[in-house]
């Protein structure tokens, strides 16, 4: 027989960072457009490093909250380390250009901490876990 059995809702923390993920996506395409338009006006080629990043950090992103309804630990994990990278290469630029401030550091990337503290939550592993069961 069918398990007729209710399926877990999503809890309200795992929604508000699913949320923050899709501003991140919606905003890194913003981004992209930018870098695209300086990039085709001036053709500097030293900002081909910063086209590929703001290409790849929203790509990236939209996929794996593509894949949010698959529920599985690893998508928790793999959202959390593109988070951390995200924050250490912002946190290398700011080293490299001797602005490191706890408001640049935290400030800056709110959002992805956010995204980080949430999906640490014991809340969210149960559901995220829960695909295996």
């Amino acid at each position: 027989m069918a398990d007729t059995s209710r399926a877990q809702a999503m809890p309200r923390t795992l929604k508000v960072a699913q949320f923050i993920i899709t501003l991140q996506v919606a905003f890194g395409l913003v981004g992209l457009a930018l870098v695209l338009v300086g990039f085709f006006s001036t053709f500097d080629w030293r900002l081909l490093p910063v086209l590929v990043y703001a290409a790849l950090v929203p790509a990236l992103l939209g996929w794996l909250l593509s894949r949010w309804s698959s529920r599985r630990a690893f998508l928790r994990w793999a959202i959390i380390a593109v988070q951390v990278l995200v924050i250490g290469v912002t946190m290398l630029d700011l080293v490299l250009h001797s602005t490191v401030t706890w408001g640049a550091v935290f400030g800056s990337r709110m959002l992805g901490w956010a995204v980080i503290v949430l999906l640490l939550l014991p809340q969210a592993g149960r559901w995220f876990n829960a695909s295996r069961a």
